[in-house]
This record gives structure tokens, sequence and C-alpha cells, in this order.
């Protein structure tokens, strides 16, 4: 979960942010005159300079900066592309720069969980209609930049997880529930199994939820971390310490990598990112998406996606060209010299169904579950969520039963959104 352990512990302070931090911008406009005027056009005004600020360092920063470059020079602006991948302030860097009229035009590679409460503080712009097609996007991707029914940034990049295994312990990748118990039986398995971005492939597939999605806009005060599904879920979840004795409660995800690069483990979820080190082991592996439940359903992983998107208090003249350089880097071809890049996985769906993507064994499992993937809730009360999943140790530690772990899990949620004050 590299890239989304910032998001954690970045959003849960955004809201809390005082002061003024230096940054560097094209301009700064009345908060009262910003609203989209139109979408990105032909007929885009010359000698106007743009800043984008980065939050994907190198090699994908260099991508940005060379596409920016060519679209300047077509129109004859400026763009001005800052790298902030290593700003020790985080996300929230943006939101106190925007907030003071200190900070860039456009915002690229940013998480998608931090829209909405961007979008709660009048910090991000809508997309006007028609930028982008929401059905070249798995609806996945379209719900993770949708906050209360509008869409608010361009998809780049998605990443899930998905299930490792040994080829020299499994031979042939679980398919179904059984297949899936026989293999863990037999060789072992293990993840992160308390953390809810790891979990949620278990509880999303059996009926639970975070917070109900009605059509496009999520509601805090409907909770589905203790139905019927969800309990089933912390059941399974228990059982795999308690009655088949895979892993046992303090197992993070750091445990579970080593367990089965050193052959340890035959069976073991992660991300991306996890495949360096796997690879450098000398384990012999393949990745599968995750197998059907108990319940004959796909497992519901959390998906982030990396966005790109305009700064709502950025100059109401640049809107045109602006909507225009938001086009061109995330467009088909962006995405795809960003996956030749640095394998970031496209959000565009004929580049995860294009023999680029499909072909590579390391990519195509994960881009395939991203049918299946859950965006992680892109509101602000997420980080009561974050918050109070410290009460899965006890579920599966057997200190609570699965049903009262679901009620006390729940509770402390609505308590924590109730600190929020939302």
């Amino acid at each position: 979960m590299k890239i989304w352990s910032k998001v954690i512990s970045g959003v849960v302070s955004l809201g809390l942010i005082g002061g003024l931090l230096a940054g560097c911008s094209s301009g700064n406009n009345n908060a009262a005159t910003n609203k989209a005027t139109g979408g990105a056009s032909d007929k885009v005004p010359s000698g106007q300079t743009i800043t984008i600020w980065s939050w994907d360092g190198k090699p994908k920063v260099d991508i940005l900066k060379k596409t920016a470059a060519e679209w300047a020079k077509k129109y004859g602006n400026t763009v001005k592309v800052i790298d902030q991948s290593g700003n020790s302030n985080g996300f929230q860097f943006y939101a106190t720069s925007a907030r003071t009229g200190k900070g860039p035009d456009i915002v690229f590679g940013m998480p998608h969980d931090n829209n909405g409460l961007f979008a709660q503080q009048g910090l991000i712009e809508p997309l006007p209609k028609g930028l982008i097609n929401p059905d070249d996007y798995t609806k996945s991707e379209i719900d993770a930049v949708t906050v209360n029914g509008k869409i608010y940034s361009a998809p780049v990049s998605a990443e899930t997880t998905a299930l490792f295994y040994n080829t020299d312990k499994v031979k042939t990748a679980p398919k179904t529930w059984d297949e899936f118990v026989q293999d863990a039986n037999q060789s072992g398995f293990g993840f992160e199994f308390t953390n809810i971005y790891y979990n949620y492939a278990f509880i999303g597939g059996l009926g639970g939820y975070v917070f109900k999605n009605n059509n496009g806009t999520l509601d805090p005060k409907d909770i589905g971390l203790a139905n019927e599904g969800a309990i089933q879920a912390y059941s399974l979840l228990r059982d795999m310490n308690a009655k088949y004795k895979w892993m046992t409660a303090d197992v993070t995800d750091a445990i579970a990598k080593a367990q089965f690069t050193t052959g340890k483990i035959g069976m073991y979820i992660s991300g991306p990112w996890g495949v360096p080190d796997i690879k450098k082991s000398g384990v012999k592996y393949a990745i599968t998406p995750l197998p059907t439940l108990s319940n004959g359903q796909p497992a519901t992983p959390f998906m982030g996606v990396k966005t790109a998107f305009v700064n709502a208090r950025s100059p109401q003249n640049l809107r045109t060209a602006e909507w225009s350089l938001l086009k061109a880097i995330t467009d088909a071809t962006m995405q795809e010299e960003l996956f030749k890049a640095s394998q970031a996985i496209p959000t565009l769906v004929k580049l995860q169904n294009d023999s680029i993507i499909q072909n590579d064994p390391n990519i195509k499992p994960f881009a395939d579950q991203i049918k299946t993937a859950v965006p992680m809730p892109n509101i602000p009360q997420m980080q009561a969520v974050w918050g109070a999943m410290s009460v899965m140790k006890n579920i599966v530690g057997g200190k609570v039963s699965p049903e009262q772990g679901a009620k006390d899990f729940e509770n402390n949620v609505k308590k924590g959104i109730q600190v929020q004050g939302s």
C-alpha cells in the first residue's frame, strides 16, 4: 500500500491545517468568481502561464513535463511543472496553499480520496461536461472521482490488490473459494488481514460496505460495516486465524511478504508495489485476480486512483487553457507513456484491454482485478474508518465475537465522524 500510506495519514490532517505555507502560482483570484466556464477547446488563448504541481515523481514527472511542453508549444503558452512528490508536508500542502491563493493551477498525480475534502472546501473545480467520457472508464474509476454526483477530477492511473502465488507450491491459480481454501491449507497463506485496505476484498464481496453509494453520492450516515455481509466477512477473517491457522492477528504486510519471499507460505495478497521485492527474492511466482468468495461473488478489493484536477481558486481567465491542458495530460497517449515508463496501470479501459497490458504477467492480473475493485471512499468521513479499524485485531484475535466487533466498528466510526463535526 506504498502510495496510499500517505493518503491515510495525509487526509486525516487536512481538515486541521492552519497558518500559511509558501507556494507557487500563476496568479490569485476571488473564490466567488471561480466557476467552470466550459471544456477544452481548440480556441485556447495564447500568452498564458499555467503552473502544475505533480505528486508523481520520476519518471512520471518527466513524462508530464514532456507532454506539457508539447501542449505549451502548440498553443503559445508556458507551463511550469513542479515536482511535489518529496514534499514533507504531504497532500495538505496543496490545500493550505490553495486556500491562501498560492496554489498551482493544476494538480497531477493526487490520490482520488482527497477529492471529497477538496470539494467540500472549494479547492477543486468540477470537470465540465464532455471533458472526459465516463464510458471510457470502469464504473469504479468514475465513482472514485465523483463527489455528490459531480466528477471532480480526471482518472490517470489505478492500482489494487491481487493474489500472488508460489508456482512450485500452487500449480494452478485458484478460481473458486473451495479451491483457494484447499491451496491455502496445503501451502499457507498470509496478508495484513486486520487492515481494511486489504480485507475489504472480503467485506465488500460478502455484502458489506463502508458508506452507501446513492448514484454517485456517498452517504456517511448509511454505514454498512455491521450488516449481515460484513459480519460474515469478519467471521471468515477470524476463521483464517482460529479455524484454518493460516495467520495470527499480528501479521503485517511486511511479515506476510517475508514469509512469501522465503517460501514459507504459498499465497499472499498485495499490490503492484510488491512485485519488485518478490522478483528480487527469486521465488517462482505468478499473480492472479482473487478467487470468487463463498457466496459465489467476486472479491472487491479497494482501489486507489491517481487523478488530475484544476484548482478552483486559480484565475478564471485561465479556465479554457486549463481544461485543454488537463485533457492533454490525461489522455490515452499520456497514460500509455506513463505505463511504459513506470508500469502505472491506465484507467482507460481500452488500454487495460490492450496487448501491452494483457501480455504483461505482472500487470494483467491487477488490470483484470480493477473490474471488480471498489474505490476507497473519497469523502472526509473516511478518516474515521481508518481510525476505527483497530477493532479488527480484536475480532480476528478472538477477543470479541464478529457480531460484537461489527457493532464496535460501526459505532466507533460514527463517533469518529461526530468528532470531525460532520
